[in-house]
Parts: structure tokens; C-alpha cells; sequence
């Protein structure tokens, strides 16, 4: 809940600077109809119109775009922070910004995440790259930058409006974890209505990412209002995020959650897990095997390679980060190697 997810900026300015000026990549082909079409049904994700099971992890390809080593972990989905949408532009060549990092554009990252046929997420992650402005415990209409957020999210819809495997996210980790920025049902039931608005009002008909409260932790939200939120609406995904509020909690009660969910027949993804949050050390195993079988999609935190970070999944050499982290990186690399189940 509490945890930072902007990375040392000199260290990736360092990656980008070597690829950007190593291999520098020439512009692929727009979309054609030959694209699969994504929406939902119930609870369902379905791709032409089959149910499917995504099984993901989160990325930071907007300082280094490329995902073919995500190949050999069969990776469905790359959930993609945007730590810094002000900046970041839509298409072109990699630029520097203001704090000093490359950022690479939208198009790149999802150019290279569809040859390798994966679905790329765009999440909203913050705001112009610095801590304090990143999203996470935010109440959206509280921030200074809302309306410029709004302009922003607005142009992300209509710029990727025909690519289908294109999904936006619409917030990361919205509202304090503890609601003392007088969060209510109702609040979210606004905010999330206008900016599910803001997207569709361009014509964009994608799947749209819709998160929880409470730093996305808490699925009451949805037990509460996902039905009603859902009135008129199509290709809607609530995103979980599975840290103490579920990997603390007992196989027995992640059930009667996840039971208390299927009742309401509403389409959910966890879009993040990972071991090491608000400074707990947690072990994901139990829950992502339940996850899994029931068919549930997940994206795991994060695609790093870096074997001091718990969350990350590699280490430096590309191999599955196991230190200290109840075996992180070979867990789910086991869990990606499955036959999917939806």
C-alpha cells in the first residue's frame, strides 16, 4: 500500500541511453483487422468471443521498450507504468525528461509488446515522474493536475481507440489505504464514471481497467457497487491488487472473497501481486494457486531485473529472482508455464 514505485532514475537513464543509441528501432505497421478483439462477458475476458486467461506482469518498458525476454516466461499481458504521462508522449523517438530519464513513446512499447503478441495495459501510474505526484493513495479529483490528467486520458483514447489489444487504465491505486481522504462508495462510483466517460466519449470501445479503493486493495467496492457501475457499459475489467489485505489473509477467507465476487458475475484481474509491499515479507504461492484455479487472470510486480529487489522477478543475469523473497521469481515463472484455464 505504502510502497514507491518509482525506480533510481540514474540507473535507468543508464539502460535507455545504452538501447537508445544502440538499436534504434524503425516504426511497425498500425493494427489491422486481423486483430483480435478483446471484450468480457459476465465475469469472463474473452478473445474472439472464447474466454481467456491472462497470466502478466508489470512492466517499465517506457524507459526501455522491448519485451522478447518476456517470451520465454509465455507472459500474456504487460501492465506498463506510466510514471510520468505528462512527458510521455503518444509515438516518436525516445526523449529525455525533465528528471533526466529517456522515456520511450506509448506506440514503441506497445509496438513491441504486440510483435510479441501480447496485450499491453497503460496504466497511470503519476504524474510528471516524482514521488509526489505519483497516483497511488490519490483521490482523483484532489489532485492539482486532475484536469490536465483528464486532457491527457482523453488523448490516449482517441490515439489507440482502433488498436484493440491496446487496454487504458484509468488510475493506479486510488484513495487512501485507510480512507481518511473521505473516500465513499459514491466517490468512486463519480470518479471512475467520469473517467470511463472521458474514454468512451472518443469512440474507444477497448477494454478499459477500472481499479479498487483503498489503494486497490479492498473489493468491497465491487461487492457494493460493480453491478451498478456496470449498468450501460461494456468491456469493463475491475483490477485487484493482492498484497496484505489478501496474501495475510487465510486460503478459507481468499475463497469466500473471491465466491462473494463470482456472485456478482463481474469481470475482475489482478493486476498486481508480489511479496514485499509495506515493508512485509509475504509468500504469494497459496494465492495465486487459487487464482489460477479458478481461472483468474493476474499480473505479477514486476519485470526487473534486479536480484535486491524482492519484487523483482529476475535478477541482474535474467534468471528468476529467489533471494529472500520466498522464491518469487520461480513461483511464478511456474505459474506462467501452466496451461491456461479460464
Amino acid at each position: 500500500m505504502f510502497k514507491s514505485k518509482t525506480l533510481l532514475l540514474s540507473l535507468l537513464t543508464i539502460i535507455s541511453l545504452n538501447i537508445f543509441f544502440s538499436c534504434k528501432k524503425d516504426e511497425l505497421p498500425m493494427p489491422n483487422n486481423s486483430l483480435q478483439k478483446y471484450t468480457t462477458s459476465g465475469s469472463k475476458i474473452l478473445s474472439n468471443s472464447q474466454p481467456i486467461q491472462l497470466i502478466g506482469a508489470n512492466a517499465f518498458h517506457v524507459f526501455s521498450a522491448g519485451s522478447t525476454d518476456m517470451n520465454s516466461w509465455n507472459i500474456d499481458i504487460s501492465r506498463e507504468f506510466i510514471g510520468n504521462i505528462k512527458e510521455t508522449q503518444l509515438q516518436g523517438n525516445p526523449i529525455k525528461d525533465s528528471n533526466g530519464a529517456y522515456l520511450y513513446s506509448l506506440q514503441n512499447i506497445i509496438d513491441d509488446n504486440r510483435l510479441n503478441n501480447r496485450i499491453t495495459i497503460i496504466c497511470a501510474f503519476g504524474w510528471d515522474g516524482k514521488n509526489e505526484t505519483e497516483f497511488t493513495g490519490k483521490s482523483p479529483t484532489q489532485t492539482t493536475w486532475w484536469n490536465d490528467y483528464k486532457i491527457k486520458l482523453k488523448s490516449w483514447a482517441m490515439y489507440f481507440k482502433d488498436q484493440p489489444d491496446v487496454w487504458i487504465e484509468v488510475w493506479n491505486e486510488p484513495y487512501r489505504y485507510d480512507c481518511a481522504d473521505g473516500y465513499t462508495d459514491l466517490v468512486w462510483m463519480n470518479d471512475m464514471n467520469e473517467m470511463v466517460g472521458i474514454i468512451r466519449n472518443t469512440g474507444n470501445q477497448n477494454i478499459i481497467l477500472v481499479p479498487c479503493a483503498q489503494q486497490g486493495q479492498d473489493e468491497s467496492v465491487l461487492i457494493n457497487k460493480g453491478n451498478e457501475f456496470l449498468t450501460d457499459k461494456s468491456n469493463i475489467i475491475y483490477d485487484i491488487h493482492a498484497y496484505e489485505k489478501w496474501l495475510l489473509d487465510n486460503n478459507s477467507s481468499i475463497n469466500n472473497r473471491l465466491e462473494q465476487l463470482k456472485l456478482k458475475n463481474i469481470p475482475i484481474l489482478f493486476g498486481e501481486t508480489a511479496p514485499l509491499n509495506a515493508g512485509i515479507l509475504m509468500n504469494p504461492n497459496s494465492f495465486l494457486n487459487i487464482i489460477y484455479n479458478r481461472g483468474l487472470s493476474v499480473c505479477a510486480w514486476v519485470w526487473k531485473k534486479d536480484e535486491n529487489d524482492k519484487d523483482a522477478l529476475l535478477t541482474a543475469t535474467g534468471s528468476p529472482n529467489d533471494n529472500n523473497n520466498n522464491n518469487w521469481g520461480t513461483t511464478y515463472k511456474n505459474l506462467t508455464s501452466k496451461v491456461r484455464k479460464p
